[in-house]
């Protein structure tokens, strides 16, 4: 409780995340919110019934790759790679 309270020697700890979550959510996860945005915008300016549901669709396309964006910020701050995995270098290719 004391080292809490001064903070000196407060740790964090980072997961060890896996190839294939982290893959996913850098190259999957924004596409899909892309699209998921879309959709959302197109509904959304299809119920205010307003002359361009393009701008919507746009609108929430935008939104959703902010949102990945932000996602993917959060993940990468608290992920780490595995230190046990095999390394792989140019020169071994």
């Amino acid at each position: 409780m004391r080292d809490l309270e001064n903070g000196s020697n407060l740790k964090t700890k980072k997961k060890n995340t896996s190839m294939i979550l982290a893959a996913f959510m850098i190259f999957i996860l924004p596409i899909m919110l892309v699209f998921i945005g879309a959709f959302i915008g197109g509904i959304i300016g299809e119920n205010m019934q307003v002359a361009s549901d393009r701008t919507f669709q746009i609108v929430g396309g935008v939104i959703g790759f902010l949102l990945s964006a932000i996602i993917v910020k959060v993940f990468d701050k608290h992920s780490k790679a595995d230190e046990k995995s095999e390394k792989i270098y140019w020169d071994d290719l």
